[in-house]
């Protein structure tokens, strides 16, 4: 039986993601007790706002050597939004700040990765395309999802990043992974039905 836990550490909406997961029937907790987490199968790392200010709650609710203990017994950690950044090694949003550096790569400004003027965030609804492991998500590529963020998760291996979006002249990660780690920059419980189906699917497949 899966035991998925969604890790609450005041930072984010993490009510619409565990409603999204109620109405695919899957049963999930918010928590920041230590041995719920470390009973869990799946976690969930959700995320809204600055990439260190995040990283200091995680430290202050004693949350990092708990997850880092879950990704060592090669069970499914799924980061969003934020939650995906924090899974990069660095990130230089309002300052430089350490992650979890569970897959190696820097969070960096949109507008840095263009000599053109852009307006940020990328916000809306946006297609994204798999490059790989399209046999696990082959119903998704192309679809639509919601995003909403001004840096992007960059992985220092081309192979850590597994599907785009585009954004103006860009190729923005959508979807990274590494092993069991999976991040999703897009918010898959604000985008519908197609988003429904996404988390349904990843926690049907990925063990």
């Amino acid at each position: 039986m899966k035991n998925i836990i969604i890790i609450d550490y005041n930072c984010g909406n993490i009510l619409s993601i565990k409603r999204a997961l109620n109405k695919m029937n899957l049963n999930s907790k918010l928590s920041r007790d230590m041995t719920e987490i470390s009973n869990a199968t799946h976690l969930i790392l959700p995320g809204v706002g600055a990439f260190g200010s995040a990283m200091s709650l995680l430290t202050n609710y004693k949350l990092i050597e708990p997850i880092k203990k879950h990704v060592k017994k090669n069970k499914p950690l799924l980061g969003i939004c934020l939650g995906m950044q924090l899974l990069l090694t660095k990130s230089f949003e309002f300052g430089e700040f350490d992650g979890l550096n569970f897959i190696e790569g820097t969070v960096e400004k949109i507008t840095d990765q263009t000599k053109k003027k852009i307006k940020t965030p990328h916000i809306g609804w946006s297609e994204i395309y798999f490059e790989k492991e399209k046999k696990i998500f082959e119903k998704f590529d192309k679809k639509i999802f919601y995003f909403i963020h001004s840096y992007i998760a960059k992985t220092k291996n081309k192979e850590n990043t597994i599907a785009y979006t585009e954004f103006e002249d860009l190729k923005l990660p959508a979807i990274i992974k590494n092993k069991n780690i999976y991040g999703f920059q897009f918010h898959p419980e604000k985008s519908h039905t197609t988003g429904l189906e996404l988390i349904k699917d990843f926690f049907e497949k990925i063990k």
